[in-house]
């Protein structure tokens, strides 16, 4: 015989998860930042540099003198020419005087001053050397005077935007739960 048993069939409840893990956004906005320098300012004094030539040697070498110079050159040159002719005027004097005793003084003075002195000639540089002319300079000299500015920096800064997403966990039903009981093994097979 067969007894009538029962035959129970279940389904778990299944949970289903969605999870949204945390995150942070940090958004840094730049800062703003405004310098400003004004130029130095810059002062150059420069005096002349001064040149001197003294050519005046090299000119007395050419023979073109400063008239002050000629003036007190020429009445040096009368002075000598006076003193050597009263000396020459002295000398035939005292040959005159003794034109006893020679008789060939007269002729021989007239041929001395009939005849003119010879001439020489030669060849001269002018300057004859460079030495004699001279130059002095006198470098220019440079000031330079700088006045810095003082730089200003300003800065303005800005604080950063933090976007926050906390943990988001969400727990649904996957799967009902579900319970049914048959009974088998009797006439009639019933479900309940």
């Amino acid at each position: 015989m067969q007894l009538p048993r029962l035959d129970i069939t279940n389904q778990y409840a299944k949970l289903g998860f969605q999870q949204q893990r945390p995150n942070i956004e940090v958004e840094q906005h730049l800062a703003e930042i405004k310098i400003k320098q004004n130029q130095p300012a810059m002062e150059i004094v420069k005096s002349k540099g001064k040149l001197t030539i003294d050519q005046s040697e090299a000119f007395a070498d050419a023979d073109l003198k400063p008239i002050l110079t000629r003036n007190r050159e020429w009445a040096e040159q009368a002075k000598q020419a006076i003193q050597q002719d009263i000396a020459n005027k002295m000398k035939e004097g005292q040959r005159l005087m003794g034109i006893e005793n020679d008789n060939n003084t007269i002729p021989q003075m007239a041929k001395e001053q009939s005849t003119p002195p010879q001439k020489s000639s030669n060849i001269k540089f002018v300057p004859e050397t460079a030495e004699k002319v001279k130059f002095q300079y006198t470098p220019s000299e440079i000031d330079i005077k700088i006045k810095q500015h003082e730089t200003t920096v300003e800065a303005k800064t800005k604080s950063p935007t933090i976007t926050y997403h906390p943990w988001d966990l969400t727990i649904y039903l996957k799967q009902k739960p579900s319970i049914s009981f048959k009974i088998v093994g009797s006439l009639y097979d019933n479900q309940a």
